[in-house]
């Protein structure tokens, strides 16, 4: 079965990780792209040997997620023939996918004005820092900035302790998920009434809308949000220590239900009527008492054992995995979240699927990313440039 956005074609001029993961998200959808990269050395992430202090042993993983289904055109549009051939893409494109800073997006001639006059139907998606106004337009940006800038990071530290580091690319992820998700509202706007249009969100946009729940209460009662200790954190709504030196999450939370479900499951009936625990009011009064004694309870038996006994239970809790779990946890098993490529020069790997569930269109993981400039003369040639103008592109350095 053909991908919802087959036919659809997507030119790609975005670099590390934000901008990127927003036409993968449309590559995987059956949508035709076109990534730009500059001849000299293109994208920066296809350099990346360690992630975390995890080698890539071979398979740049990281760059390979987002770039994967594309393919690699290199013009370095400080050149007029490169721009002229930037222009025909343009021209031919229903999307156009940028994560550039809007000075240098209007220094190369690929701003939104310059390309709207081209191919006024163009859907052109502009992922920023900061913002397209104000003090810090121009100033760039990384997820992490972005967590630290919308308050995110604050909710993550006990009040005076050090924000911890925020894992890589969670955050553009997120934002590249709403850039997504613009990107087809304009596209359905585009069929009713034939006009394209300017798509935006910035990293701290993205942060703030998936953190608005804790900004907006904040907000309104005018007093920060911190993260909260061990011991404040509610009873069933926290993080226990097992035997092994292992976790499990709990997240029992208002119902009473639950609270009785929880009690059988742990072996502490004696407490299910416990009037310091037993209506929710009381068990969030008395969260202290009950954390030290769930403290307790936890470190007499290891995860797997309490895995096996949870198991039989359908209140929500969860073990902490680790990532090497995950290709034998059940339910990514059932659900087929982690599936199996077969790479030229890599062999088999396990890499994380499509996670939107189309019945009659499905997404799929497309092909390898694609080297630097493989695509390079196919697109040039069916642009319409004669082998002449191609070879005269690569010895002025326009092209690879």
């Amino acid at each position: 079965m053909s991908g919802p956005l087959e036919g659809i074609r997507v030119v790609d001029f975005t670099i590390q990780a934000f901008g990127p993961r927003v036409s993968e998200y449309l590559a995987e959808m059956g949508a035709d792209v076109i990534k730009i990269e500059s001849p000299k050395g293109g994208e920066p992430l296809r350099g990346v040997d360690v992630l975390r202090g995890v080698p890539t042993n071979g398979f740049n993983s990281y760059f390979d997620q987002i770039q994967r289904g594309k393919k690699s055109v290199t013009l370095d549009l400080h050149f007029e023939s490169a721009r002229q051939a930037m222009y025909k893409l343009v021209e031919r494109a229903d999307i156009f996918v940028t994560n550039l800073r809007m000075r240098g997006l209007e220094r190369l001639g690929v701003d939104y004005e310059t390309l709207s006059r081209m191919n006024p139907r163009l859907v052109y998606a502009l992922g920023t820092g900061w913002g397209m106004k104000g003090p810090g337009r121009d100033r760039g940006g990384f997820e992490v900035t972005g967590a630290a800038g919308s308050g995110v990071l604050t909710n993550f530290a006990e009040r005076g302790a050090r924000p911890p580091l925020w894992p890589p690319a969670l955050g553009d992820y997120i934002a590249a998920t709403y850039l997504a998700y613009g990107v087809m509202l304009a596209m359905y706007h585009r069929e009713r009434s034939g006009k394209g249009q300017l798509v935006h969100t910035s990293l701290l946009a993205a942060f703030m809308k998936v953190a608005s729940c804790c900004v907006d209460a904040s907000v309104y009662a005018n007093q920060d949000m911190y993260g909260l200790s061990h011991a404040e954190d509610g009873g069933l709504y926290n993080i226990y220590e097992t035997k092994d030196n292992r976790f499990i999450q709990i997240a029992v939370m208002h119902d009473d239900a639950s609270w009785t479900e929880f009690c059988e499951a742990v072996g502490i009936e004696h407490l299910k009527d416990d009037p310091r625990f037993g209506p929710y009011e009381a068990r969030r009064e008395n969260s202290t008492a009950l954390v030290s004694i769930l403290d307790e309870l936890f470190l007499t038996r290891t995860q797997s054992e309490w895995i096996e006994i949870l198991d039989r239970y359908n209140f929500p809790w969860s073990p902490v995995r680790l990532y090497t779990e995950l290709p034998s946890d059940p339910q990514v098993i059932a659900n087929d979240y982690l599936v199996t490529v077969d790479y030229p020069g890599v062999g088999k790997a396990k890499v994380v699927g499509v996670n939107i569930d189309l019945s009659e269109t499905p997404g799929m993981v497309r092909e390898q990313a694609p080297e630097l400039g493989q695509h390079t003369e196919e697109v040039l040639l069916d642009l319409g440039y004669d082998w002449d103008s191609i070879i005269a592109m690569k010895e002025e350095g326009a092209i690879l």
